[in-house]
């Protein structure tokens, strides 16, 4: 008896996770080197949209740039992402966010009607040529 009730005490005390409070994980994006130039690429699924990017150094978090499109901008596997003009130096570890929206799930309000992607690397420039180290992210 004592034990039926330590665990219908557990779980009114922790809350009962329902289909609206889990969150949706993190995926990754992937980051190439194109035209010599940083290429951010994400998987979108369905009428998923971008909605948002966010990029800063790994040791400046406080300088984050966010940019929100509204439009939304539609995107696909093989285009790059836009980085707001964002200028890599060398040597420095890089975050880069991207926040996919589907309209289609929103107005249907299913849960999670956003993805978020995320990506860290280091660029390093050598002999005028730039190359990309993907990090793993520190949690």
């Amino acid at each position: 008896m004592k034990w039926i009730l330590l665990m219908i005490s557990t779980l009114l005390l922790s809350g009962c996770p329902g289909t609206r409070d889990r969150i949706p994980s993190t995926e990754k994006a992937d980051v190439i080197l194109q035209k010599n130039e940083v290429c951010v690429r994400v998987q979108p699924h369905d009428d998923e949209k971008l909605e948002a990017i966010s990029i800063y150094p790994l040791s400046q978090s406080e300088g984050r740039t966010t940019r929100f499109f509204s439009p939304m901008v539609s995107v696909n596997a093989t285009t790059c992402l836009p980085n707001n003009g964002f200028d890599y130096e060398d040597n420095i570890a890089y975050h880069y966010s991207v926040k996919l929206t589907s309209a289609k799930k929103q107005s249907a309000q299913q849960w999670p009607f956003s993805r978020e992607f995320e990506v860290e690397f280091r660029v390093k420039k050598s002999d005028g040529k730039m190359q990309i180290e993907t990090l793993v992210p520190q949690r």
